[in-house]
Formats: structure tokens, sequence, C-alpha cells
């Protein structure tokens, strides 16, 4: 008998376990929510609806901020530019469509995945530029303090969404989501404000010692000598303000994973960051060459989608005419409808990013609090509320009516030699 070779078992090689960076490559499917996107677009709105009401404000700049920086820029081009070329029509003459003007196509910023930042690190820049007035000071802070608030609602709810179907592969809806980041609102909001009182008492250190070179003669000497302690209070804020910034996603996503309180936030992302800066730097510098990958992908589709729309409806209605419905010259009522659902388009691909920043910045934080105290990845906090809705399944029968269900036990089906044997037994007579 010739000797054979055992057979080789292969299994499967974890990657994700030797590589957990990996898990990064889930992020796409975690943004693609229509839930996380309804809540980005409502954001969306509500900035809109809060930059209105802050440019009536007495200290608001004579410039509005939607003609300075939008808030919304127009990725996808309703109509398309080049429609002409697809159209095969014989008119080549066709007049381009001009620039549209600031205004409510111009409220989402798609540009980069870094965007949904801008927000909250706009007027956090502003508040230290040198020689700002007063009136800008209060402007800013005004426009931060929303930011906090609308994003610690809805990048709460949509950190907690993410958490939820990232480790526990489940899924909660919109409304128990936003109950949880309501009910835990002033967690989430003194999170990234915590640090600035920390860089506040700082800065009075530094306006102290700004105070006294207003003593006559000598005080500019003073200020001089003590340069060296406003370089070390400096370097100490420098250092808040950075983590800060580039912690910030990170805070919401622990008070939606861990249902902690903000300080825990704001300790857990400083040991996170300055006990991993490395790992944290290649999970961002992943994420954005992943996410650049991704948004193209969505913004081409949304192109194609707003060119294939235009062009089968020109087909009918005639290019000129079709292009009239956009004519920046009529403000009737068909041209508002037609670029309001320019508007939608846009504002659904910011949406998306949006979704997207949010999702990664939760992968981000689940990997980062791994490599750091070796949590599981699948552990998060889960609410019995959010439990019982998530598994809530519609009832039927006798689970429906409340009634016990008896079990009976299990007979083995009877063959015709035994039918045949208990009917004789029946027959005969005892």
């Amino acid at each position: 008998m010739m000797n054979q070779k055992p057979a080789l078992i292969t299994e499967p090689i974890p990657y994700k376990t030797l590589f957990p960076w990996l898990n990064l490559f889930r992020v796409f499917r975690l943004a693609v929510d229509f839930q996380k996107i309804i809540l980005a677009c409502a954001a969306i709105l509500l900035f809109m609806l809060g930059n209105q009401l802050f440019n009536q404000l007495p200290f608001a700049p004579q410039q509005p901020v939607s003609n300075r920086s939008e808030l919304v820029h127009q990725r996808i081009e309703f109509p398309p530019r080049n429609s002409d070329l697809f159209l095969h029509s014989p008119q080549q003459g066709l007049t381009p469509i001009p620039e549209q003007s600031p205004g409510v196509l111009n409220l989402v910023r798609g540009t980069t995945l870094l965007e949904p930042m801008s927000y909250f690190t706009r007027p956090v820049l502003t508040l230290f530029e040198t020689g700002a007035s007063w009136s800008t000071l209060a402007y800013a802070t005004t426009q931060l303090l929303w930011a906090i608030i609308i994003w610690a609602v809805f990048g709460g709810a949509i950190t907690r969404i993410a958490s939820i179907q990232f480790a526990q592969d489940d899924h909660i809806g919109m409304r128990a989501a936003l109950k949880f980041s309501l009910t835990r609102i002033l967690s989430l909001v003194s999170a990234p404000l915590l640090p600035f009182a920390g860089m506040g008492f700082f800065w009075i250190l530094c306006l102290l010692i700004g105070l006294l070179g207003n003593i006559p003669s000598v005080g500019g000497v003073i200020v001089s000598l003590l340069w060296g302690l406003a370089f070390l209070f400096a370097f100490v804020m420098s250092l808040i303000l950075l983590v800060t910034l580039a912690g910030w996603p990170l805070m919401m996503t622990t008070i939606s994973v861990e249902d902690s309180d903000g300080f825990d936030g704001l300790s857990r992302i400083f040991s996170y960051i300055f006990g991993r800066i490395w790992y944290f730097l290649w999970l961002v510098f992943v994420t954005l060459c992943y996410g650049a990958a991704c948004l193209f992908l969505v913004e081409l589709l949304m192109q194609l989608v707003s060119h294939l729309a235009f062009w089968g409806v020109s087909w009918g209605m005639g290019s000129e005419q079709a292009f009239e419905l956009f004519n920046q010259g009529k403000t009737n009522l068909a041209t508002s409808i037609s670029r309001g659902w320019g508007a939608v388009l846009n504002i659904t691909f910011s949406g998306f990013v949006i979704s997207f920043f949010w999702s990664a910045s939760t992968v981000i934080y689940f990997l980062l609090r791994k490599c750091d105290d070796g949590t599981p990845i699948d552990h998060v906090y889960y609410t019995e509320e959010e439990a019982d809705t998530a598994n809530e399944l519609p009832l039927a029968g006798v689970a429906k009516a409340g009634e016990p269900v008896i079990e009976r036990p299990v007979t083995p089906d009877k063959t015709d030699d035994d039918v045949q044997q208990d009917a004789k037994e029946s027959t005969d007579p005892e």
C-alpha cells in the first residue's frame, strides 16, 4: 500500500485580526445609509436657518456669510454644461449656463471629506485672529456654539447608529438615535467646550503679561523679559488646540459608544491621540485616501444622474426649452422649482459626505480604543430600549394572543405495519 500525503487543511487568513485598520474599508457601507443621510441633510438645513438668523444680529458683518464663504458648494451641476454633446441635436450654439450666484444652491460645501469639520474649525480659527474686532469675535462665537449644538444632536445620532452597526451588526432607528443624543446633549456639548476653558486659563496668564506692558517706562522691559513664559503658555495652548481640532469628532463618538460624560470623552481622546499618535495619523491617512475614492465614485454617479435626467427630458421638451427652465434672468415658479431640484442633488451629496465623515470617525475610535486598552471592537453600550426596538418583530397567532405555548412530544411517523397492528388490536375481543 502506497503512502498517501495528508490533505492540507487551509483556513482563511484573519486579515482583519492581523490588520485591524482594514475595518476602515467598511465605512462606505456604513455611510450609504438612508437614515444617516437624512440626519445629515437636516443638520445642513438647520445651519442654513442659523446663518440666516445670525446675519440679522446687530454684530453681524456687513457682507453676509453666504456671500463670503459659502456653506454649500455646488458640486453636482444641474443642468449639465456639456449636455448638448449628448443630445445629438442640430443646435450647436447653445449659450453656456453662467455661474450660479450665491444662494440656496451654495449652502453645502462638499469639496473634501474634511469639509464637515469646517463648520467647527472656521469660527475657532476666527477667534484666534490677531486684531479681530469685538463684533467679529461675537459673531464667530455664535457660529461656534451653533455648530457644537447641531453636531451634538445630529452628529451624535449618526455616530450612535454607526457604532451599533459596526460593533453589533445591528440597526436602530432615527428616533432612538435622536433620543439618545438629545438626552446626552450636555455631555456632547461640554466635551469640546472643556478644552477652551483650559485654553482660557493660559490666555488670561498671557493677558496679564501684556497688561504689565502698560507700566510707564519699564513696561516694555518687563514684557520682554517675560516672553519666555508667554511661549510656554502658548505651547500648552497649541497642544490643547491641535488635539481639540483633531479629536473633536472622536469626542462625539466616545459619548455615543460609551455613554459617558464630556470629561470622559475629552480625557479618552487626549490619551488615545498622545499615546497612539502615529497609529492615529495612519488611520487618518488611510481614511482620507479611501474617502477620496468613495467621494469620487458617488460624485460621478450623481453627475451621471443629473446628466441623464436632463438628457431624457430635453428629448421630449427640446434643449432650448429645457435650458430656459434654468435661465438666471427669470424668477418664475418653474425656474425656482428647477433650481430647487439642483439644490436637492447638492444637499444629498453633502449629506453623504457628512455621513461618511461621522461613520469614519466612529470606526477610527473603535480602532484607537482597541489599540490603546485592548477593548474588543464589538463592545458598545447598548440600552435595553434600543435592543427591544432593534429586535422588535410583528407578532401573530398564539404569540400575539398572549396564550402560553404548549409543546407536545414529537412521535415518529407510523408505518403501514404499525397501523394494521393497531387496527387488529382494536377489533380483537378481550
